[in-house]
């Protein structure tokens, strides 16, 4: 593998949390709102606990916020709270234009240049728990800023997250209302996906990688499939795995899906024309599909819509 495909996989192992055994508990998380107090303003000082399990105190209202995460990001914006976001990463891409929007964007999202996170004077730095070890947050920590680690890896927990965004930066009504809607979109899709018996659910092969890395068991996307109704032929991986080129010629997907088309040109003409796929069901019938990643694979507020994407590729018939 070159050294380009090489860091190009990386970034999808960090960004598909590749190698992880399970998607983590659905239990709710500590010091989430309740639907007693969602419109209670929030109370500062504030001390929550993060994914990490670490106790964060906030002393006032976060007004200037260091976004080390795209999901964190986009979070952010849709509360209406783009201009209190001072510094994103290089690979922010929504809001359209976010990186002009903001004073600075990170090369490194794990070990950013502490230096410059001093100079943007933040008052919060949200981090992503995947892909960091403990030692790269501690250094971030030790800059003395409010450090608030995320790793929602369900939908579920994705919701939990956007509103404990809405807790620390006083916006909970807001939170509730774009997390009431994600429900009640992912309830419409559900219910159509429900009319469809399991012997008509198609068999996918999701594709996060030219080399035939796959969601399994356990993962986010294998949720969002099962979600929008398709029968995942990796459902035997627990977690991330690799397969061969025989190996999912043997079973035959009705459907496939690639996710990696942003970095890698023609990954659907590319598919199709493997050697030995040609009888695969998916590549007679044309149903070789390129799914948006960020949408599928960001856990904000866009999620839902990357759910109804799958369930649409799938079986478009419902959502006429």
């Amino acid at each position: 593998m070159s050294k380009k495909k090489s860091l190009a996989l990386i970034a999808l192992i960090l960004c598909f949390t590749l190698l992880l055994a399970g998607c983590g508990s659905t239990t709710p998380k500590a010091n989430m709102p309740t639907d007693e107090n969602l419109a209670t303003p929030t109370t500062y000082p504030l001390t929550i606990n993060d994914d990490s399990g670490s106790s964060v105190t906030l002393v006032a209202q976060p007004k200037r916020i260091v976004s080390l995460v795209p999901s964190a990001t986009e979070t952010l914006f849709a509360l209406g709270l783009g201009d209190n976001v001072v510094a994103v990463t290089k690979w922010d891409n929504y809001p359209v234009g976010v990186q002009e929007k903001v004073d600075y964007a990170f090369e490194d999202s794990i070990r950013p240049n502490t230096e410059q996170i001093l100079e943007l004077e933040p008052d919060l730095i949200v981090m992503g728990l995947m892909g960091n070890d403990q030692k790269d947050i501690e250094a971030i920590r030790n800059l003395k800023i409010p450090v608030v680690t995320i790793n929602p890896q369900t939908l579920v927990e994705t919701y939990q997250t956007i509103e404990m965004f809405g807790k620390l930066t006083d916006s909970q009504e807001q939170a509730h209302k774009i997390v009431s809607g994600m429900k009640e979109k992912e309830r419409v899709i559900v219910e159509k996906i429900g009319t469809i018996k399991d012997i008509d659910r198609l068999k996918v092969w999701i594709e996060v990688d030219e080399n035939l890395y796959t969601p399994g068991e356990g993962t986010f996307l294998n949720e969002l499939l099962t979600k929008a109704g398709g029968k995942n032929i990796a459902v035997d991986v627990q977690g991330w795995g690799q397969f061969n080129s025989e190996q999912v010629i043997a079973k035959d997907p009705q459907v496939i899906f690639s996710t990696y088309g942003y970095y890698q040109k023609d990954a659907v003409a590319k598919i199709i024309a493997r050697k030995g796929w040609q009888n695969v069901q998916a590549v007679k019938n044309e149903r070789v599909i390129e799914l948006d990643s960020d949408m599928v694979t960001r856990t904000g507020p866009r999620i839902v819509d990357g759910l109804e994407s799958i369930a649409k590729a799938l079986y478009p018939e419902l959502f006429k």
